[in-house]
């Protein structure tokens, strides 16, 4: 009797420990799929209904199933696990035939179909401003920024102003391009160019584009013009320690054999958090634009000094290896491409303090925003960018995107009145045959106080930038 009472009890410790055993490895392994809403009910703000969830049991997930409940019908939409994170904004664009009030239902579906409780959200339509669309007129070439002040002669463009900056002179840059620009401080503006070459620079019909000496990978100058309307003026450069030359910023080897390390091109900049940013790519080989990796440097003495942000770094397939910033609401927007002229364009953001922790960046997936997960990114809308830039009009409450097509031959734009879309259909800015080998197009911030939209455009038989303008109108 002792022994059977003895295995008895074995017996039952055995299948108890199992059981414990069991239910630990279920806990520790986050099974328990479940969707908790940073609140359950929300208006609408400007058109668009945003809620952040938590989705337990992340790693278990399938997809999160989403149920749209309205008065007519209700439509369900799956969102891939590929496409989310375990910490996901779930963005809605209201429509115009949507009810007053309507609701969400979220669930999370798991491995063999398991699934959560489903969680609601009830919404409320709110006021959605009446949008018009964005249209442009009266194209100009205002000034030549960059290289010697020749213009109007042999295939060179002629310009409204001619504001002799004379960067040849000043600051050894003869032939340069691009021309990224963005507000330092109030009323100071840093312009990045890309490959730079001295006061020896040419124009070369036979072979345009760079010619010369002194070839630096990117350099910075400066303007305080606060009036663009008769040319933009540059007003110094960061310079090297001879105060003759503007001197290289993203250091690039010059490795001209396709193998190493080429060049460091600019993209992007932006101040965030009170610190200056420029994002650039470094270049393997210009055949295919093919990099190494694309990454960050910055400047917390106004442009004076720069040095490398180790921490952030894209590879040389991201979406995000050639971007257009623009900060709105304590964001840093961010639009961006596979670098070259061939791909879509896709969306990312982060709290601008957060610029440099890349792990908290948020890729937009179509329906939301993931976290930490650049896979999910979805294109902006089908065509393709070449170099573009990004801002919000705040007259007109929009978007605008300025971008180079070369299927086209054309720097098209594009407005929206969310930066998630809907983007309306290209309109041709400028094309080729008006300005030949044309490219690049960066907006001025200035572009932001009136009806003028203000760009900086580079050309390349001259291989130097020029400021354009149009007109903005609604319609």
């Amino acid at each position: 009797m002792v022994k059977k009472y003895v295995w008895l009890l074995v017996s039952l410790l055995m299948i108890c420990g199992l059981t414990s055993c069991e239910k630990s490895e279920s806990e520790e392994s986050g099974q328990t799929l479940s969707v908790q809403l940073s609140q359950n009910e929300v208006t609408a703000v400007d058109g668009i209904v945003s809620v952040e969830m938590t989705i337990g049991g992340f790693t278990q997930l399938d997809y999160l199933e989403i149920t749209k409940v309205g008065s007519v019908k209700s439509a369900t939409e799956k969102c891939m696990k590929s496409s989310l994170s375990e910490k996901y904004i779930y963005q809605y664009t209201v429509k115009e035939d949507d009810d007053a009030q309507f609701i969400f239902e979220f669930v999370a579906v798991g491995n063999g179909n398991k699934s959560s409780e489903a969680v609601r959200l009830d919404v409320n339509r709110g006021i959605i401003k009446e949008s018009k669309a964005l249209a442009f007129t009266n194209l100009k070439c205002i000034s030549r920024v960059t290289g010697a002040e020749v213009n109007g002669t042999n295939g060179l463009p002629a310009v409204e102003f001619e504001v002799n900056n004379r960067t040849n002179e000043q600051y050894n840059v003869g032939g340069t391009d691009l021309g990224i620009v963005w507000e330092l401080q109030p009323g100071r503006y840093g312009l990045f160019f890309g490959d730079t070459f001295g006061s020896d620079f040419y124009p070369n019909f036979v072979n345009p584009g760079p010619n010369g000496g002194s070839w630096r990978s990117n350099v910075l100058l400066f303007s305080e013009d606060s009036d663009l309307s008769d040319g933009l003026v540059i007003n110094g450069a960061a310079m090297d320690e001879s105060g003759k030359n503007a001197r290289e910023i993203c250091y690039g080897g010059k490795d001209g054999s396709g193998n190493g390390d080429w060049t460091s091109i600019p993209t992007a900049a932006i101040r965030a958090n009170g610190t200056d940013y420029v994002h650039y790519m470094n270049i393997r080989n210009w055949a295919g634009w093919m990099t190494n990796y694309s990454s960050l440097y910055k400047s917390i003495d106004n442009g004076a000094n720069w040095v490398r942000c180790q921490d952030v770094k894209f590879g040389s397939m991201s979406n995000f290896g050639q971007v257009g910033y623009f900060k709105k609401d304590g964001y840093v927007y961010m639009v961006g491409t596979i670098t070259g002229r061939d791909n879509k364009p896709h969306l990312a953001r982060f709290h601008e303090e957060n610029i440099e922790k890349q792990s908290e960046y948020e890729f937009w997936n179509g329906s939301g925003w993931a976290k930490d997960n650049e896979t999910a990114a979805v294109p902006l809308f089908d065509d393709i960018a070449g170099e573009l830039s990004v801002a919000y009009h705040p007259k007109f409450n929009k978007w605008i995107l300025l971008y180079f097509n070369g299927t086209r031959y054309e720097i098209s734009f594009r407005a929206a009145d969310h930066i998630t879309g809907p983007w309306s259909e290209p309109a041709k800015l400028v094309d080729g045959w008006q300005y030949a080998q044309l490219y690049g197009s960066f907006i001025h911030p200035l572009s932001l106080e009136g009806d003028t939209l203000y760009f900086i455009m580079s050309m390349w038989l001259p291989y130097n930038s020029y400021l354009m303008s149009v007109e903005l109108l609604s319609k």
